[in-house]
């Protein structure tokens, strides 16, 4: 190999690496903490069906770019109650607002409902079919927070009311845009571009 085709092949490497780089970047935002509007004895009063939204993420993902991971933590109880009602928890968006369940208070042994120590924390990060589930939300920029009410008639007593109560839940969602050149890797290629010159003229010396 000649000495110009040598230069060549490590000039372009040097700059394929200061292009190679993807930028990375995160968006993380949180709900308020949630207490349900009255509570339900489950004899007399019972909640409605369907989902109930605690809260809405509002967010802006750069055009071009893609979402690559999704966690969301919380937990059940907040300042006003150690423990809630049994309930279900989802990320959805206006046409599916429990597109996927991310937390579950399902049994009356569990913490989440028994445990006078809480409030319970509680953290899941998104499988890619579940982020895939949410490309509605994603793409619309707004993606909902919500919740459904078992049907406990566990403790079922006129009068003994049970409420869903939840602490303020953080969601962080990862985002990766096309190869872009980062200011570390312009450092690295124009210092190899420098020192390839310096060594030319060393050598015509």
């Amino acid at each position: 190999m000649t000495r110009n085709a040598l230069l060549t092949l490590t000039l372009a490497s040097v700059i394929g690496l200061g292009l190679s780089a993807s930028a990375h970047a995160d968006i993380i935002e949180s709900t308020s903490s949630y207490d349900s509007a009255g509570g339900y004895d489950f004899v007399s009063t019972f909640p409605p069906a369907g989902s109930a939204t605690i809260g809405t993420y509002t967010f802006t993902i750069p055009t071009g770019d893609t979402v690559t991971g999704i966690t969301i933590s919380g937990s059940f109880g907040n300042g006003d109650s150690a423990t809630t009602a049994l309930s279900d928890y989802y990320l959805g968006f206006s046409s599916n607002e429990t597109a996927v369940e991310v937390a579950e208070c399902d049994n009356i042994a569990a913490d989440c409902y028994s445990n006078q120590n809480g409030p319970t924390g509680w953290s899941v990060t998104l499988t890619a079919p579940q982020v895939a589930a949410l490309t509605t939300g994603i793409t619309g920029g707004s993606l909902d927070f919500t919740y459904t009410w078992d049907n406990n008639t566990s403790f079922a007593f006129p009068g003994y009311d049970q409420n869903v109560y939840a602490g303020p839940a953080t969601i962080d969602i990862t985002y990766t845009g096309a190869a872009t050149p980062e200011p570390a890797a312009f450092l690295i290629c124009f210092g190899g571009l420098a020192g390839i010159v310096s060594l030319r003229r060393f050598r015509q010396l």
